[in-house]
């Protein structure tokens, strides 16, 4: 749970600097938008985080992790950073699939809210790489199915 959250604060860091380094307004929302998604994730997990005192890396050395990541990533186009990322999210996935399994009753409710929200970042890269649409719709659909978790908790 603690890697989830650390790596939801860094992937907040890394759809940031991609953005102000894209090259196209559409470009730049979307990656807005995937940053506002980490952080929301990040911000509703802080219950679990706290409940069983984990101490997590400082915000800071998690961001410096997330700017060094956008290298190998800011000077692809945009279907190929989205390729890019859906073979990145593929394991964690499946990660959070196993997780969801095996996690006490309390904390099913975070973990199911982190699985669907890398099924959609999953589905998002999908749509915006190898299918040439629209992946926004991904993230929506996110957003609403978990609004009340992602408001009470952020």
């Amino acid at each position: 749970m603690l890697s989830a959250y650390e790596g939801e604060i860094l992937g907040e860091e890394f759809f940031s600097v991609l953005a102000q380094k894209a090259d196209s307004e559409q470009s730049r929302v979307k990656l807005r938008n995937l940053a506002a998604i980490e952080r929301l994730v990040a911000e509703a997990l802080l219950p679990v985080i706290t409940r069983y005192k984990l101490e997590s890396n400082s915000k800071v050395l998690l961001a410096e992790k997330g700017r060094d990541e956008t290298v190998e990533y800011a000077e692809l186009g945009w279907t190929q950073f989205a390729v890019k990322l859906k073979k990145l999210l593929g394991p964690f996935v499946r990660e959070f699939e196993t997780l969801l399994v095996e996690a006490p009753v309390d904390d099913q409710p975070y973990i199911q809210l982190l699985l669907d929200h890398e099924i959609a970042l999953f589905a998002f890269a999908q749509a915006e790489g190898e299918d040439s649409s629209d992946g926004q719709i991904h993230l929506d659909n996110f957003l609403q199915r978990h609004k009340a978790l992602l408001r009470n908790e952020g």
